[in-house]
């Protein structure tokens, strides 16, 4: 989730299935198709340390490159196969150590039980991703998703889906980013002209989220509630020391618009804006703040 939008990996997913689906077919269709992308985004994060009082709140900045590689494999003339893997690098520049290189792999089969453009599709999907971060081993691991989702064509200008998930996370030391968690989702695509298409999404998530605090004694509760903890190192200098990370129960909502605007038919602009706030089961700790990005994405075909 904090590297390149779901939004966007959905958008994608959806285009490649669009195209599949609609290819003019009879019996087994053996219409496959691979795509090979570049996405580069520059963001902005008001609270990159997800501090669990406001005045401890520190924003970055930071650039991310995803290759990647989309392979379509049309099942019958309802059903498909989407393959995609992809490499990404993010860099931050105030907090360094948190800038990661990671791979990911992600399989979504979707299928059709009724013909027509705007009948509904199931979609069942899976994905896992590894990363290692520059000098943060609490972070260091991997993640893994399986998601089922209904959505359909209401014109050919809007797109729905909704969904439910399951997320799991496995940390570094300490097990502070051992995570797991149920989430629901909903999103709307809407085309405004022929090149460009705006976005938003809901998701509500349940389960376990990482606060950080150095002034242990503003939040007490934080640190006899916590399921784990350890020193992150990664903004002392924002502090003059390391705070402590607590991996806590928690209900998190995420909020997400955006806009994709096509330049050419390989490559386009997408400008987004998310808000998150989360709060801990225990006590009154919560954390929120919002996320800004500006993309270029490119197909090579």
């Amino acid at each position: 989730m904090d590297n390149l939008s779901d939004s966007r990996t959905n958008l994608l997913v959806a285009a490649v299935f669009t195209a599949c689906l609609t290819l003019p077919v009879s019996g087994i269709a053996t219409a496959d198709s691979t795509r090979f992308g570049l996405d580069a985004e520059y963001g902005h994060d008001t609270n990159v340390n997800r501090a669990a009082i406001g005045k401890e709140e520190q924003s970055d900045d930071s650039v991310s490159v995803e290759a990647y590689a989309a392979r379509s494999i049309l099942l019958s003339t309802r059903s498909g196969l989407v393959l995609k893997a992809a490499m990404h690098v993010t860099e931050f520049i105030e907090f360094g150590d948190l800038s990661s290189l990671g791979v990911s792999g992600r399989a979504a089969y979707r299928i059709q039980p009724s013909p027509g453009f705007t009948s509904p599709w199931i979609e069942l999907a899976g994905q896992v991703d590894g990363f290692k971060y520059r000098d943060s081993d609490i972070r260091d691991g991997y993640a893994a998703s399986a998601t089922a989702s209904v959505g359909k064509y209401f014109t050919d200008r809007i797109r729905a889906e909704a969904g439910v998930g399951l997320d799991r996370r496995g940390g570094g030391e300490g097990g502070v980013y051992d995570l797991s968690n149920w989430k629901i989702w909903a999103a709307l695509d809407y085309k405004l002209t022929t090149k460009t298409t705006v976005y938003g999404s809901a998701t509500w998530i349940d389960g376990e989220q990482v606060f950080t605090l150095f002034n242990t004694a503003a939040w007490a509760p934080l640190t006899t509630d916590a399921k784990a903890k350890a020193p992150d190192p990664v903004f002392s200098s924002a502090f003059g020391g390391a705070p402590t990370a607590y991996r806590v129960d928690a209900r998190t909502n995420r909020y997400e618009l955006g806009i994709n605007i096509a330049l050419t038919g390989s490559n386009a602009v997408d400008l987004g804006w998310s808000h998150f706030d989360s709060r801990a089961d225990q006590g009154s700790g919560k954390y929120d703040g919002d996320a800004f990005r500006v993309g270029y994405l490119y197909r090579f075909r």
